[in-house]
């Protein structure tokens, strides 16, 4: 069973204006820090209702794709998924990845990767997390949520957060590279017991706004943070 379930709530009123606009919900995830995320995970056509399920479970990618804005992620290699916790994995040569071998130097929650790759064939690769999410019950398998510049013999240490950033935008495609966001976001944090969050979009405010179970707008959740105030 998924860990986590986020539910997006529209009113047809304004899901017609955000269609007609070619706006789409937005999801990305953090690495490192809780307050910049620079993948776009998940790119949603959305609906009346959209649903996201996930569960914490991570994969290692290596790219090519150069961490710049509007760049779109193309993987060239992956570990298996789940990747192990507290370990390490070794982009090899053959560019591949071996492990996971066991490193004092990464903690539990925290992936490790080393990049062997020979600065004549490469002197820098991209490499980030992977996770997968259902759809409204479709999968999205391995998306990227991260990307790091890692330089030949170098190490990334990698710690996901099980916070979600939340807005519209009609511009980047899932896997796709934002060094800013631009626009108003909602925040969203799962963990700690908390596992399943509702929000309803607020046209007046341009931000998905916390609902309670019945549909009501809260004027204040404590896993959800907005770029802008409510005004009740």
């Amino acid at each position: 069973m998924p860990d986590y379930r986020l539910q997006l709530l529209i009113d047809p009123a304004d899901l017609s204006v955000i269609r007609t606009a070619g706006q789409r919900i937005t999801l990305a995830k953090p690495v490192n820090s809780d307050s910049s995320p620079n993948v776009v995970w998940l790119s949603i056509d959305p609906f009346q209702s959209t649903e996201v399920q996930w569960s914490e479970e991570y994969g290692i990618y290596a790219s090519t794709t150069a961490v710049q804005q509007g760049a779109a992620i193309t993987k060239l290699s992956e570990t298996g998924v789940p990747a192990q916790d507290g370990a390490s994995y070794t982009f090899t040569s053959a560019a591949t990845f071996n492990g996971p071998f066991s490193s004092g130097g990464v903690a539990r929650g925290s992936y490790g990767a080393q990049n062997d790759m020979p600065s004549s064939n490469y002197p820098v690769l991209t490499f980030g997390l992977t996770q997968s999410a259902l759809i409204n019950q479709k999968p999205a398998e391995r998306k990227p949520i991260s990307a790091t510049p890692v330089l030949a013999t170098q190490f990334a240490n990698m710690t996901p957060f099980s916070t979600v950033y939340i807005w519209l935008q009609s511009q980047f495609a899932s896997e796709t590279i934002i060094t800013t966001i631009t626009g108003k976001t909602s925040k969203a944090r799962f963990g700690g017991g908390v596992n399943d969050l509702s929000l309803k979009y607020d046209a007046s405010l341009g931000v998905f706004v916390p609902v309670s179970a019945q549909g009501k707008l809260m004027a204040d959740h404590p896993n959800v943070e907005l770029s802008t105030p409510l005004l009740f």
